[in-house]
């Protein structure tokens, strides 16, 4: 074959393989010759198209509450007793009842990789790995499981692939807004003795802006995440996450918090930390130069006479380990108590204000340009909640949100404005109202994130025009958190969590299993270091 005859071909091949719908099917068989002398020397690649990352909203990884769970149910049933065919059979089932259910698809792709049907393996697994890439992409890279599946021309194609996925990945969450978000209602158990579960149902997620912006799970800890903490100026989250609260001598504590770290530009998860029995624990970043260590002060929980005094920690979530430090406790950080995660600003640099016990103020004074700022509008009265203030990028303005007149009460009693002000005139104009803890977020120097009551709006900052809205599930809330004050009765729920209505006492029907009850080839997700 000459060679503008085999360029020819080559290029008709690469574009039949760039084809199509992004199904994850075989599109066509690309065949380079290494060898001109030796047809056996010839390598066969199935050309794979990326697929986009993530799903296209928070809903959707609520699969386990859809119509394939009672096939899903049959297939882990089949799994535990090692019977391939009926996983393959049950997961397809619960596969083609709901077309997201990612773990069905996860299972189908790895039961026929097992039983050597290699050529039904690309279509479910590439659903599965696309919509998390980070959990089951990088792992069928790896897995012995998958390997007589590499060596295929598709499997070939999938290998080629990883790249392009990895890149989508990096392009999904630089331009996304992280959020702790739930796919159901939270199970909050009333005050009692002994051991409580605290059912969160919540995660991290990296949520697109727009239209076309799609949702990409961060953790997977089984729905615990109690809060999240952004590194200023790094692309890493810091989370915290715990299932159990016990009593003793009227002290509720923590049985055990584990701490994590997200890589943003990679969606990888480091090693968690566990922190057992405590009482009170607040995490902080601390930026120095190139490095970033998270920090971490103890206090342990009050089970005996003695009151230990507090520890700080850094956490080292590359190893896993924490160790003693001298670096500060962090002052902007983020405090978790049992059933309240709430983030801890003051006092904020360039900003000076007589705030009172509950961390609000009537007015703030800006100290480059000594202007004096109260909340703009009818609400004069309103208090400024000096947990929510944060300056934009360019510190060209400050945003803040005033103090809901009841945390715990109606409607009207929770509802809050944010205010945006420019820093040189003091002018400060409503850009919205929420209710519960707005925790305004700056995305950039023109655009405000905040909490409406189970959403995240995005607004023009200048203006106050929405320009996107983030809903879905049982609530969202963005990862820079807001106070959460305690309800008379002491036992308000956790930060994004519904109205009191919502706590409810164990046996609540409804339930879901736990995410990291999985099938024994999926494994307890051990994270990577980032």
């Amino acid at each position: 074959m000459g060679k503008a005859r085999l360029a020819h071909g080559l290029a008709l091949a690469l574009a039949a393989a760039c084809s199509g719908s992004g199904s994850g099917e075989p599109r066509a068989r690309v065949t380079i010759d290494g060898d001109a002398t030796s047809a056996s020397a010839a390598v066969t690649v199935v050309a794979h198209e990326v697929r986009p990352v993530g799903l296209a909203s928070l809903d959707a990884y609520g699969w386990r509450r859809g119509p394939g769970r009672e096939a899903f149910s049959r297939a882990l049933a089949a799994e535990k007793k090692g019977d391939l065919a009926g996983v393959a059979r049950e997961a397809s089932a619960a596969l083609a009842a709901d077309p997201g259910h990612l773990e069905a698809a996860w299972l189908v792709a790895v039961a026929r990789a097992k039983l050597g049907e290699t050529g039904g393996v690309l279509a479910p697994l590439a659903i599965a790995a696309s919509g998390d890439w980070a959990k089951w992409g990088e792992r069928s890279l790896v897995l012995p499981a998958f390997e007589a599946f590499r060596q295929t021309p598709e499997g070939q194609g999938w290998v080629q692939a990883a790249d392009g996925y990895r890149a989508a990945m990096a392009d999904a969450l630089s331009s996304a807004l992280v959020v702790v978000a739930r796919t159901a209602s939270p199970r909050i158990p009333r005050p009692g003795g002994g051991v409580d579960k605290v059912e969160q149902r919540a995660e991290l997620y990296a949520a697109g802006i727009g239209d076309r912006g799609r949702w990409v799970r961060l953790t997977r800890t089984g729905g615990s995440v109690a809060g999240a903490l952004p590194a200023q100026g790094r692309a890493m989250v810091a989370y915290a996450a715990y299932g159990e609260i016990a009593r003793a001598g009227g002290d509720a504590f923590i049985r055990e918090l584990r701490i994590g770290v997200v890589d943003l530009t990679t969606g990888r998860t480091g090693r968690e930390v566990a922190l057992r029995d405590v009482h009170e624990v607040t995490l902080g970043w601390q930026v120095r130069g190139s490095e970033a260590t998270l920090v971490a002060r103890v206090v342990g929980a009050r089970t005996g006479a003695k009151k230990e005094p507090p520890r700080v920690y850094a956490i080292d979530w590359r190893q896993g380990q924490k160790r003693g430090t001298d670096l500060p406790a962090p002052r902007d950080g983020l405090r978790i108590r049992s059933l309240s995660a709430e983030r801890r600003r003051l006092p904020v640099a360039g900003v000076t204000a007589d705030w009172d016990d509950a961390g609000t103020a009537s007015a703030v004074r800006i100290d480059k340009s000594k202007k004096v700022v109260t909340p703009a509008g009818p609400a004069s009265s309103a208090m400024i909640d000096g947990h929510s203030v944060v300056w934009s990028p360019d510190g060209a303005r400050l945003a803040f949100a005033t103090a809901a007149e009841d945390p715990c009460g109606d409607a009207a009693a929770r509802q809050v404005a944010v205010h945006v002000v420019d820093a040189a005139s003091g002018r400060s104009r409503v850009v919205g109202k929420g209710t519960g803890v707005p925790s305004p977020v700056w995305l950039d120097a023109a655009r405000l994130a905040f909490v409406d009551g189970d959403a995240v709006r995005v607004v023009d900052a200048g203006g106050g025009k929405e320009l996107a809205r983030l809903a879905g599930g049982g609530g969202v809330a963005t990862a820079a958190l807001g106070e959460t004050r305690a309800c008379a009765d002491a036992s308000a729920p956790p930060p994004f969590a519904s109205p009191p209505d919502v706590i409810v006492g164990a046996g609540d029907d409804g339930d879901e299993p736990d995410e990291r009850d999985e099938p024994s080839e999926v494994g307890t997700d051990t994270p990577t270091p980032p």
